[in-house]
């Protein structure tokens, strides 16, 4: 009896869990975003514009970028992630020189989703690592 208990317990505490990440991967999407720069997101490289941001499938990580013209566009496998605080609806860039990259989006909450480094940012990043050690991040807002 008391192995059934727990085996109840656990089950409830894993589908509990299981709730919450798959409403974190996707919840508050699409959001529009006009981006001022150029960037490269994932294997593709976006003119600026405002663009929609919007997850393929809410129970997904996959995000999609789509200009407002539908010129452009670019999905992207992402990764969740939790942040340290709640700071609001945010998309995250890094800058290289004048070469920027998506890393993640924010749709307001506690979780995220992050795009791992991709080989075009790692080869920017070693370009400029004896002129500019630093990459510079770079947030904006996105609404609804």
């Amino acid at each position: 009896m008391r192995k059934q208990t727990y085996t109840i317990i656990a089950t409830v505490v894993l589908l509990g869990s299981l709730t919450v990440s798959a409403n974190a991967q996707c919840g508050g999407y699409p959001k529009i975003a006009k981006i001022p720069f150029q960037f490269s997101a994932w294997k593709a490289t976006l003119p600026a514009g405002e663009y929609l941001v919007k997850c393929l499938n809410p129970n997904s990580n996959v995000l999609m970028f789509q200009s407002s013209d539908g010129k452009a566009a670019a999905i992207m496998p992402m990764i969740l992630v939790k942040a340290g605080s709640e700071e609001g609806t945010r998309l995250v860039f890094h800058r290289y020189g004048s070469r920027y990259f998506f890393v993640q989006v924010w749709p307001g909450g506690s979780y995220g989703l992050e795009l791992q480094m991709t080989p075009a940012e790692s080869a920017a990043a070693r370009e400029l690592a004896g002129i500019q050690p630093q990459r510079e991040t770079i947030g904006l807002i996105a609404r609804r």
